[in-house]
């Protein structure tokens, strides 16, 4: 399989959560550094992961993982421009990227490899009938994510029927951890 890299999205302010989401607790740590982990043990070549709000205290919980921690300094446009500044310092030899977003903690490596081995030239989660993160493009779709902005995401390209997506199916992909009673449920259905 060609080098992939993945670009992990953390840039968010997490308003209705009410505190950092990143850093709320999971399995012993916090939602960013599963979502690293998950990232590291999915065979990328590389990861980077891309902060907005709250970077100082979210990279501290980084700074022993063997990843790239940039800030994204226009992180309040939208997660558009994380997607953008993340591809833009994949190395030359990363053939394809998986965007992956850090509040989805049911992602599993398996999944990620997937998703990177399926980019021809751009694979998605399937999960209720959409498409959706996290998702893959080939190297020869970068230009178009480079050029992303505002708040849709890749969405307009997994979408716009531009470009052929090989769907990988994620059910697990409907978590959503916006607020404090999503993550408390969440929290509660993963004790039982």
């Amino acid at each position: 399989m060609t080098p992939f890299g993945v670009v992990l999205l953390a840039a968010g302010e997490s308003r209705r959560m009410g505190k950092p989401k990143q850093l709320l607790p999971y399995r012993g740590m916090t939602l960013v550094e599963h979502a690293t982990r998950t990232a590291l043990a999915s065979g990328a070549a590389e990861i980077v992961v891309v902060l907005g709000a709250h970077a100082d205290e979210i990279r501290a919980t980084l700074a022993a993982l063997p990843v790239i921690v940039v800030q994204n300094p226009e992180w309040q446009t939208g997660m558009g421009s994380s997607i953008a500044h993340g591809v833009a310092v994949l190395r030359p030899e990363i053939e394809s990227a998986v965007i992956a977003l850090a509040d989805q903690p049911k992602i599993t490596s398996e999944h990620l490899h997937a998703l990177a081995a399926y980019a021809d030239p751009v694979a998605a989660s399937l999960y209720d009938g959409e498409l959706g993160a996290p998702c893959a493009f080939a190297r020869s779709e970068f230009p178009r994510l480079l050029t992303l902005q505002g708040d849709q995401g890749a969405r307009r390209i997994l979408r716009g029927g531009e470009v052929r997506v090989q769907p990988v199916l994620f059910e697990p992909g409907l978590l959503d951890l916006d607020t404090p009673e999503a993550y408390a449920s969440f929290i509660n259905e993963e004790a039982t």
